[in-house]
């Protein structure tokens, strides 16, 4: 019987200190990297989707640089020039709603006032499919030379061209031209309807 003691009691001894050695205070596993906060990734380049318009734009939106631009000579009337801001849809089906900005600048750099808006037209959204266009319409003071029927209200200077903003973008598009009047000393001399369908 001793013996069967004797044996029994290292044997016991064995699993008891095994059992220390499988236990192990519990511990609270670290984070991962992923589970903590997330390392900043690269921005993205612009895109189209990133594109941010003003309050009131449509739903689908054209996109800015789906866009091109060009502008029109509409003639002239009774001291006052004419001619069509031209948007031509590169993407697919978009709107256009409301009016456009357009500034003359000179080496970048904006001369005068921009158009002021004619609200005489109602405005209403424009679909534009695909490679479709639409347009609108700016009338000037005939300025050149001298300031024209503004006289000496109009300090007149010449720009290189225009800066064209769809309406409810941030985006300004450049129409390049040589020799475009404007009146560089903030006297308004230029209107601006909404787009339509063109």
């Amino acid at each position: 019987m001793r013996n069967k003691i004797a044996l029994v009691l290292p044997s016991l001894a064995v699993l008891f200190l095994a059992g220390c050695v499988n236990i192990a205070p519990p511990t609270t596993p670290s984070a991962s990297p992923a589970a903590s906060t997330p390392s900043a990734s690269p921005s993205a380049s612009p895109s189209l989707a990133a594109e941010t318009f003003t309050p009131g734009a449509p739903a689908n939106q054209c996109r800015t640089a789906n866009l091109t631009v060009s502008v029109r000579d509409e003639g002239a009337s009774a001291g006052h020039l004419h001619f069509l801001v031209v948007f031509t849809n590169g993407g697919g089906t978009c709107v256009l709603s409301g009016y456009p900005g357009v500034q003359v600048v000179a080496a970048g750099a904006p001369m005068g006032v921009a158009g002021q808006e004619d609200s005489s037209v109602a405005v209403a959204p424009v679909t534009i499919a695909e490679h479709g266009t639409a347009v609108a319409q700016v009338t000037s003071v005939n300025i050149d030379p001298g300031g024209g029927p503004l006289g000496g209200a109009c300090v007149v200077g010449h720009g290189d061209g225009y800066n064209i903003t769809p309406p409810h973008s941030l985006q300004p598009i450049l129409v390049s031209m040589a020799n475009v009047p404007a009146c560089s000393n903030g006297t308004a001399w230029m209107t601006v309807g909404p787009v339509v369908a063109g």
